[in-house]
């Protein structure tokens, strides 16, 4: 969804408001998802709700920054109660482990407007194991399906050896720059850790985000696959 293709957008009521916690913003929804509400007593999923402001968060002219509020809020409404510090989430061509990642090592991010939203590195089989730092929009949640791709027998992960090999790759193509430039999120390699440049040079601002606590990855679990599952694209 672009700025020039936005979805109608309504308000809750503010009891619904009060009794779920939510931020009283203006929720996008498509046509079908009225069509939906009508036929169904006027009520939705929460993951309809989460979907549709994930798309209209990876917008790079959108107020993403508002919007992580009530996405957060969706998340928490939908994710079953799961303390357990590392998750997998897979579909029929995809693969994802969630949990905890270290910053200080080779790793590859997303990033958006100076803010980290994940951050990947390898698992031992070259698979990839994912920490989500903010809420994920649209443009991430379906980067991350498809850098988790399962590999081909043959053919690896896009002709790479592995997830790994194919992030990396990923990570150094040149639309990286222009959704940075964009406003969006995009792909960045850090080989010796977070915030250090291959001379071994540091930038502070960056080296900073060590200190930041990932969030449960049920919810990084959950907003992929509420996405997989909601948005109607196709891996």
């Amino acid at each position: 969804m672009d700025s020039q293709n936005k979805c109608p957008e309504i308000r809750l009521k503010p009891e619904t408001l009060e009794q779920y916690s939510l931020p009283d913003i203006g929720y996008p929804l498509s046509v079908g998802d009225f069509e939906a509400a009508l036929s169904n007593g006027g009520d939705l999923p929460w993951a309809v709700y989460l979907c549709r402001l994930q798309e209209r968060m990876q917008d790079g002219e959108s107020d993403w920054k508002s919007d992580e509020v009530a996405v957060d809020r969706l998340t928490q409404l939908v994710t079953p109660d799961d303390s357990r510090e590392v998750i997998v989430a897979a579909g029929e061509e995809w693969w994802l482990e969630f949990g905890p990642v270290d910053l200080d090592q080779e790793i590859v991010t997303f990033q958006r407007q100076g803010e980290l939203i994940a951050a990947l590195a390898p698992r031992e089989d070259g698979a990839l194991r994912v920490a989500v730092y903010r809420p994920l929009d649209a443009r991430s949640a379906s980067s991350l399906i498809k850098l988790g791709q399962k590999p081909h027998p043959e053919g690896g992960v896009c002709m790479r050896e592995n997830n790994w090999e194919y992030t990396l790759d990923a990570s150094a193509a040149l639309g990286c720059v222009y959704a940075s430039e964009g406003g969006k999120s995009y792909l960045s390699y850090w080989q010796k850790g977070i915030g250090v440049e291959h001379d071994g040079t540091e930038i502070p601002e960056w080296r900073a985000k060590l200190r930041l606590q990932s969030r449960p990855a049920s919810r990084g679990a959950t907003e992929v696959g509420v996405y997989y599952s909601l948005s109607g694209s196709e891996y």
